[in-house]
């Protein structure tokens, strides 16, 4: 397993995806994260679907506001391996269904 894991965090006026030293994680859900490759990859996929969302024009205080109520509301509550993996891949599909410059 790699020894930094890309993790979310957030702010209040921004949103990023920020390196964390996995030998040190701060959360439950970022230990669940750092120690398990399926919700590594569960999580490097949702970042790439968060990427790419905004590449394609979806309002980013839409993308921001919502990362942040699915964090919070969704994420945080998870508590094994299982629910991180569902969680993110269900949040993935929730951002590549975002309407972009199309509106």
């Amino acid at each position: 397993m790699r020894g930094v894991c890309f993790v979310l965090f957030y702010s209040l006026t921004s949103i990023s995806f920020a390196a964390i030293n996995c030998s040190n994680p701060s959360t439950g859900v970022e230990r669940l994260i750092c120690t398990s490759s399926r919700a590594s990859v569960a999580h490097e996929d949702m970042a790439l679907s968060y990427n790419l969302a905004m590449r394609r024009g979806v309002d980013i205080n839409e993308l921001q506001r919502s990362q942040i109520d699915w964090y919070d509301n969704v994420l945080n509550q998870c508590n094994d391996v299982s629910c991180v993996v569902d969680a993110m891949t269900n949040r993935s599909a929730d951002i590549e269904n975002m309407d972009g410059l199309s509106k």
